[in-house]
């Protein structure tokens, strides 16, 4: 039974596969304009390209102001240093 599931699962995927940049693009912007909307960004634009079979090629251009950068600076590395004062 779970062989069969599988199939469908893997027939489902190719199905849908070739259109899978528009979704991933659809999920940025939403995601991105969640960001903009709080203040996090102040622009956007995403661009998705399909490339080969289940690869794709994500350009993602963000404006940011000097506040901006410096929250995520700040951010990221608390995030990569933040473990080591432990």
């Amino acid at each position: 039974m779970s062989s069969n599931l599988l199939r469908v699962f893997v027939r489902f995927a190719l199905f849908f596969e070739p259109i899978s940049p528009r979704f991933i693009s659809f999920w940025l912007r939403r995601r991105l304009k969640d960001w903009k909307d709080k203040g996090l960004i102040s622009d956007y634009k995403v661009t998705t390209e399909r490339t080969g079979k289940f690869h794709y090629k994500i350009l993602l251009d963000l404006e940011l102001s000097e506040q901006q950068v410096e929250w995520v600076l700040d951010d990221t590395l608390l995030r990569i240093f933040g473990g080591f004062g432990r």
